[in-house]
C-alpha cells in the first residue's frame, strides 16, 4: 500500500493492478490532492483504484480529470505543473490497448525498427 505521505510533489502514479471491485494498493486520502486521470471513468469508478476513494466520498466523479484519450489528444492537460501529483488508473480496456499496439507497430514499420516475427 502507497501511503499518502511517502508521495512527494512532482510523483506520477500509474495504476494498473487494482482491476477488481475492493483492490486497493494506493491510500485512498492521496486522491483528494492529485490531477486523477482514468481509462474510463465509469469502469474507474466501479472497479479500479479509483473506487474506494469514490466509495468513501473522498472524490467525487467531477474531480476526475478527464479519460487519458483527452490527454492523449491534447484536449485535456494532464500535467500543469511541476509540482503536480498526478495519477493515471487504468482499469484495462483491451479495445484500447489494441488499438495502441496497432499503432505503435505502424509506426515501427514506417521507421524500419524492430523485429517483426511469426510464430
Amino acid at each position: 500500500m502507497i501511503k499518502k505521505e511517502w508521495v512527494k510533489p512532482g510523483t506520477h502514479i500509474s495504476c494498473v493492478g487494482a482491476d477488481m471491485e475492493g483492490k486497493q494498493e494506493i491510500d485512498e486520502h492521496l486522491f483528494a490532492s492529485t490531477r486523477v486521470f482514468v481509462d474510463d471513468i465509469g469502469q474507474a469508478i466501479s472497479v479500479g483504484e479509483t473506487e474506494i476513494p469514490y466509495k468513501k466520498g473522498i472524490i467525487t466523479e467531477d474531480q476526475i480529470k478527464a479519460e487519458i484519450g483527452s490527454v492523449i489528444l491534447n484536449r485535456e492537460n494532464g500535467r500543469v505543473s511541476n509540482e503536480d501529483i498526478t495519477i493515471f488508473d487504468s482499469a484495462g480496456i483491451s479495445l484500447q490497448d489494441l488499438i495502441t499496439a496497432n499503432y505503435l507497430l505502424e509506426k515501427a514499420a514506417e521507421k524500419e525498427v524492430g523485429l517483426l516475427t511469426t510464430l
